[in-house]
């Protein structure tokens, strides 16, 4: 590792950071409107569907979405 300086950490890093990103902002869009149905059955795709949200409103109603 004698080529790793600070510019290398400092790409590698946002690499880590953009590919966390794009994989969360995937699986967020998925919340609404999913899970869609298709011909070859599966209704995910990549990443997995997010777990359910739980709302808690003014007036102590819970909504899960």
């Amino acid at each position: 590792m004698e080529h790793l300086d600070g510019a290398a950490i400092t790409l590698y890093a946002f690499w880590i950071f953009f590919f966390g990103l794009v994989w969360w902002l995937r699986r967020e869009d998925k919340r609404e409107g999913y899970p869609l149905e298709s011909e070859r059955g599966t209704t995910e795709g990549w990443p997995a569907l997010p777990p359910k949200k739980t709302f808690i409103g003014h007036d102590g109603q819970e909504i899960h979405r």
